[in-house]
């Protein structure tokens, strides 16, 4: 069974976050909750998610590959994960996989991801990556397509487990309903779906980006972005985590750079 966000207890950011003017919301929100929260050195981005190990039990870290194709002009800020954990005695096992964290979604018995990871290990055949995949996460894989609007490939942008029976999609209902559909085919016969959808005169660009939350066991932070989507996602997010402590943080100079929450933490349990 892998270890999944309700287990998590701790989250940590990178030095580059505290540059950010809602770094000091973020971390009151965390503190009045009690959260205990964390710094990582030697990270040559915010975007610690997409580098950091995937925690699976209480002493196992499977650690991927981290050499994203859309970084391959910009090596600099490839960033050597080892450096950020080594003083915390985390303990990697390490697969030949190129990966991103945030394309990694779980719940106690699955993974979803997007199927860019096939692009960026082409060098596998499906079967043999799946297998890899599968035996190194000990757990079932669904693959959902790649949304082509975002380069990333990210599925923390789509969808995320909100227990093990249920999944929360993302509101293409509103804009892309042949993708919603894509992704409904798959996921169906794993869980019950439940779907964002916001009712305004005008979507906002930004309105995908309350689906990448913050979890740190039963605390759910949500991003807000100055939008009137910011209400209607809270009282959705209300719903769905009724029994969860829930608040929102503007964080719209984050989510401009093309993330949010779940994009510059790394949430685990210690």
């Amino acid at each position: 069974m892998l270890l999944t966000d309700i287990d998590s207890n701790i989250v940590y950011f990178s030095e580059w976050v505290k540059d950010f003017a809602c770094c000091d919301a973020i971390i009151e929100k965390l503190t009045k909750y009690q959260i205990k929260y964390d710094f990582l050195s030697h990270t040559k981005d915010y975007w610690i998610r997409d580098f950091m190990p995937i925690q699976i039990s209480d002493s196992e870290f499977i650690q991927y590959k981290y050499n994203p194709n859309y970084l391959q002009k910009d090596q600099y800020y490839i960033t050597n994960p080892d450096k950020c954990y080594s003083h915390l005695g985390v303990s990697t096992t390490k697969i030949d996989i190129v990966l991103d964290g945030g394309n990694i979604i779980k719940c106690s018995d699955c993974i979803i991801m997007t199927d860019k990871v096939f692009v960026e290990n082409n060098h596998l055949s499906k079967m043999q990556l799946i297998n890899m995949l599968e035996k190194s996460f000990r757990s079932e894989v669904l693959f959902i397509p790649w949304d082509r609007h975002e380069k990333y490939g990210h599925a923390d942008g789509m969808v995320r487990f909100i227990d093990d029976k249920k999944v929360l999609l993302n509101n293409y209902i509103n804009f892309d309903k042949i993708l919603r559909n894509q992704i409904i085919d798959v996921l169906q016969n794993k869980c019950e779906i439940i779907e964002l959808e916001y009712c305004v005169p005008k979507f906002s660009s930004y309105s995908w980006a309350y689906i990448n939350y913050l979890q740190v066991g039963k605390f759910v932070l949500l991003p807000a972005v100055g939008i009137s989507e910011d209400e209607q996602a809270y009282e959705q997010f209300s719903t769905i985590f009724s029994d969860y402590g829930i608040e929102q943080v503007n964080v719209t100079e984050i989510i401009k750079l093309g993330g949010a929450l779940n994009c510059i933490s790394w949430n685990i349990k210690c």
